[in-house]
């Protein structure tokens, strides 16, 4: 239970999560409470100014007791009453009839009866008397009829139970309703709704505070994670100490950024002794290989020498790419915009002046994102292993809609499995023996320095068949253009 309650410290991500929850409910309740304030007080203001006057109601009031008075009573208290609410009646003069008055249209008149009919007991009779029906009758429940009657005298219009649009006279309950309870018909309609203002208001102020915690939960939650996974991703491509993250954010974050930071040292040190191990095993073969070129200079036999030398060579030059593999693992030259056109075309004129046939198809200047010495190593090693398997070899460019500039090396050699595909890209694998066993054998270490340059220079290497045979070593890199947007 106590690491559950720590975990909701404010520093912790379920704490600021359960903070971000919680203020976000408090809110809607608050947005919704001072929409509902303001939309019952224009309700309550809109049936104030409909309400009838206090007279009215206090007409009602009046009636409504004098019916439940005469209706407890005894038959022989009642006349006692009647001189006792003659001047309490408010000119509602009361009187007592033992048979059924007349009723003014049906035994029960509409609506106005109802309104009375509310504040008495269940099932109460009231009506209409006739001729005028200006009078009510209510039937008592001990026997007898109480009528009323209103001072006034006007229209029947303004009577009780029409509901017209001009106030009854002092006195008069018709046309009144009931204390809390809603308008009868046609008096009732319905309540206005509230202004449009109240709610886009409330909807404005409750979008400006989501906005505000969205902001927040960004700026203090989201962006130290997406920083993480940002330098993640680009790992190991800078140096050990300036790849080191930042420790912010709340407490799961940065345990997870002391833990990555730590991993990344542990890298660059397993990385660091391995090169020292290779480069030391590299001197000292190399040092041999040097005593064994010097000893096969001795040798009388011409033939033998040369093979000798050859191998020696071959042992030298495995060697040198073996430290240059290690080196580029190590460093990283400074990424800037390239002039890729002329890259291509002095790459493409050292190897025509060596007499390979290899053609160069630009059709313009294209600006990439990249180090001038790795491209230029990039296409030495692709233009080098298709003239070692083919006889032709021809260099394109093409723009593409979303991947950006794609250079395609092409030759007419045998050509690669798509089995092997994948495969010979990673140090130290070479594909089928067609392409591999003659005098100009690599070592498996070309296309995995390829790959890894042009990675580094935010591209991609893929390799395609080539109609009727041969290989397409395509090198996708990102424009001047893109790249500046993309590290912005």
């Amino acid at each position: 239970m106590t690491r559950f309650w720590r975990t909701l410290r404010p520093d912790h991500l379920a704490g600021q999560i359960a903070i971000l929850v919680l203020a976000s409910i408090v809110l809607f309740h608050a947005c919704v409470a001072i929409a509902v304030h303001f939309f019952q007080y224009d309700r309550d203001a809109a049936r104030k100014d409909r309400a009838p006057p206090p007279s009215h109601v206090a007409a009602i009031e009046t009636a409504s007791a004098l019916a439940w008075a005469f209706d407890l009573a005894s038959i022989a208290e009642r006349e006692r009453l009647i001189a006792a609410f003659d001047d309490l009646s408010h000119g509602l003069r009361p009187s007592l009839a033992n048979d059924r008055p007349p009723a003014a249209q049906a035994t029960r008149s509409e609506p106005s009866p109802i309104t009375l009919r509310g504040r008495l007991w269940p099932e109460a009779e009231v009506f209409n008397v006739a001729p005028d029906g200006r009078r009510l009758a209510i039937a008592l429940r001990k026997g007898g009829y109480l009528t009323l009657a209103p001072i006034s005298r006007e229209s029947r219009r303004e009577g009780f139970g029409d509901g017209g649009p001009r106030d009854p006279p002092p006195g008069d309950f018709s046309g009144a309703q009931p204390v809390g309870s809603p308008p009868p018909p046609p008096q009732s309609g319905p309540a206005p709704p509230p202004p449009m203002g109240i709610w886009l208001g409330s909807a404005l102020f409750f979008l400006i505070c989501a906005a505000i915690l969205t902001l927040w939960t960004s700026s203090a939650v989201v962006a130290p994670l997406v920083e993480l996974a940002r330098r993640a991703e680009k790992f190991p491509s800078e140096s050990c100490e300036s790849a080191l993250l930042v420790e912010k954010g709340p407490q799961e974050v940065r345990d997870l950024t002391r833990s990555l930071n730590r991993m990344q040292a542990r890298i660059y040190a397993m990385i660091a002794a391995r090169s020292r191990v290779l480069a030391a095993i590299s001197h000292d073969l190399r040092t041999i290989i040097t005593r064994m070129r010097l000893r096969a200079e001795f040798i009388d036999d011409a033939p033998l020498r040369a093979k000798m030398l050859h191998d020696v060579d071959l042992m030298d030059s495995m060697l040198y790419k073996n430290l240059l593999y290690l080196r580029e693992e190590r460093y990283r030259h400074t990424q800037e915009i390239v002039d890729l056109d002329s890259v291509l075309q002095t790459v493409a004129d050292q190897f025509a002046d060596l007499g390979h046939d290899v053609a160069y198809e630009g059709d313009g200047r294209r600006m990439v994102n990249g180090s001038l010495v790795d491209l230029q190593r990039v296409f030495a090693n692709l233009i080098e292993n298709a003239v070692t398997h083919g006889r032709h070899v021809v260099i394109s460019v093409a723009r593409g809609a979303e991947e950006g500039v794609q250079i395609d090396v092409s030759d007419d050699g045998p050509g690669i499995p798509d089995a092997e595909k994948d495969e010979v890209v990673e140090p130290f694998v070479r594909g089928r023996p067609g392409r591999n066993l003659n005098e100009h054998a690599g070592f498996g270490l070309g296309l995995s320095i390829v790959r890894a340059l042009v990675e580094e220079a935010g591209g991609s290497l893929r390799l395609l068949d080539r109609e009727p045979h041969g290989l397409v070593a395509r090198v996708t890199l990102r424009p001047a253009e893109k790249a500046e947007a993309g590290a912005a």
